[in-house]
């Protein structure tokens, strides 16, 4: 039997656009799934048809191996965490929406990169997310009082109840406790100035992270 003297390796590049319950798999995955689409049809089709076409030439097809490899062209989508730590007002489906559709164009330096995740979450989601909430403070004459609010969880400012406004509080106040009605959730405010309907009062973003579960369960609740 005559042995084989030239070994003749055909490469072609298929670019797919495939469905996303195959576009989510990983590479071995993936190339299984597509061996199993193509089928003999293609995997033992393909040195048939060459064997005759190179047949016509008097050159013999001796063996034929193949190998079948995929690469998934779309860049992976980001940990969803990275998400909810700049915009804990996101539930959990809206993040990882969010995590696959950013992906391509985040940022590689850290701070931008939380900026634009920042700027997408409120693209994405930028209505109120209210919850109620007690703020304890000092008014202007010295005396404790409790101002009932909502803390505004997509921005972190408290929107004061009607019956405060006008209300003015003491100069100097680092930090207002913030009670979160209905759950143990404990905040700090900042007092920033005050307009007609009552004191500016802002709980800065990031402190929410640490309570998002909480905070979104009880907006949930109403």
């Amino acid at each position: 039997m005559t042995a084989a003297n030239v070994r003749l390796k055909l490469h072609f590049d298929l670019e797919l656009v495939v469905p996303e319950p195959l576009a989510s798999l990983e590479r071995e995955l993936l190339c299984k799934a597509l061996a199993q689409a193509l089928g003999p049809t293609v995997i033992q089709g393909l040195p048939v048809i060459s064997g005759k076409q190179l047949g016509k030439s008097g050159i013999v097809l001796k063996a034929h191996h193949h190998h079948l490899d995929a690469v998934n062209l779309a860049p992976a989508a980001i940990d969803p965490r990275r998400i909810v730590a700049v915009a804990p007002h996101l539930t959990d489906a809206e993040a990882a929406a969010l995590a696959r559709k950013v992906a391509a164009r985040l940022p590689h330096e850290d701070g931008e990169a939380a900026l634009y995740l920042r700027r997408q979450a409120l693209a994405l989601i930028n209505e109120y997310r209210l919850v109620p909430c007690v703020v304890s403070v000092l008014l202007a004459s010295g005396k404790p009082t409790q101002i009932q609010g909502r803390l505004n969880l997509t921005n972190g400012h408290i929107f004061p109840g009607d019956e405060h406004r006008g209300v003015r509080l003491q100069a100097a106040q680092e930090s207002l406790s913030v009670a979160v009605t209905g759950t143990s959730v404990m905040l700090e405010a900042t007092c920033s100035g005050h307009t007609l309907t009552g004191p500016v009062l802002d709980v800065p973003v990031p402190a929410l992270v640490p309570h998002r579960e909480a905070l979104l369960e009880r907006w949930l609740q109403g």
